[in-house]
């Protein structure tokens, strides 16, 4: 139950959830051009959701062709290593071993404890070593309005494994959950007791994904800025992150044309991965 769980999903991938809907009217897509800058390759930079709908998969020829053409993968975890679902479920649970429901207040324990049970058929006396945000998404996973689900990481890291492409990670399990952990808990549970609100998260799930197809990076960044926890810590859970893996998208590029899968919430913004690698002189055009 749980391994098939952590298999889907990324650690940070519950944050993804939290993007919805505006509009900005800027050029926009989900897959950007690399060039210039004196890079001898173009390489590619796309915008992902952790998990989604088979039926809403967003794939075609653009896509493909761009993986098909590079000679490297790079996504924020690298997929392909045989011990990350280990290390996933190692970082998840709270420190000690220690149950989560003693700091929460009795309408969340039991209405969280009646969610994992009819959902996972295991409720909090087996899954309240989680950490807050695993168990919230536990909660965003069973939104998903499909059984048939879809992993953009899978996907290409499939692809590129077929090929005998490399494949590298920006950063480190030990890492993303680190991030997490210098949110306060209280913040995190309130965070857990909004998506067990009644449609919420359903609503927010339906809303985020159609912003996403509609490849308005803009627009999700803009909700972010303004959406409780992301906004409070945006520095921590994309700004810093973005900052850190520019050099080593830059550095990998300069030997090779790569492929870049991240969370598409990291693409726009004053720092975002866009501006950033414009900023360093590239050259860096959306494709539709």
């Amino acid at each position: 139950m749980q391994s098939n769980f952590f298999r889907r999903l990324s650690l940070v991938s519950v944050f993804a959830f939290c993007l919805a809907w505006s509009a900005t009217g800027q050029e926009s897509s989900l897959l950007w051009k690399i060039s210039g800058n004196g890079l001898e390759k173009e390489s590619y930079l796309f915008g992902t959701i952790h998990i989604i709908c088979k039926s809403d998969f967003l794939m075609d020829e653009r896509i493909t062709s761009a993986l098909e053409s590079t000679e490297q993968l790079i996504l924020e975890l690298d997929m392909s290593d045989p011990q990350l679902q280990l290390k996933m479920q190692q970082v998840s649970m709270n420190p000690g071993m220690k149950y989560i429901q003693a700091d929460m207040d009795e309408p969340l324990a039991k209405s969280l404890d009646e969610f994992l049970l009819k959902n996972y058929g295991a409720g909090l006396a087996q899954l309240g070593v989680l950490k807050p945000f695993v168990l919230t998404s536990m909660v965003l996973l069973k939104a998903l309005p499909c059984t048939e689900m879809e992993s953009y990481e899978t996907f290409f890291t499939t692809k590129a494994t077929a090929a005998g492409m490399p494949i590298a990670g920006l950063e480190t399990v030990e890492y993303q959950v680190g991030i997490f952990d210098q949110i306060p808990q209280k913040l995190q549970l309130d965070e857990l007791g909004k998506m067990l609100s009644e449609n919420y998260a359903q609503n927010e799930f339906q809303s985020m994904i159609s912003t996403y197809l509609s490849e308005d990076i803009f627009a999700l960044d803009q909700t972010m800025n303004s959406n409780g926890m992301m906004a409070d810590y945006r520095s921590i859970l994309l700004d810093e992150r973005n900052q850190n893996w520019v050099p080593k998208i830059e550095e990998a590029m300069k030997s090779k044309p790569v492929f870049v899968a991240v969370g598409a919430g990291h693409l726009a913004g004053e720092f975002g991965v866009v501006a950033l690698l414009r900023n360093s002189g590239y050259t860096v055009e959306p494709i539709r």
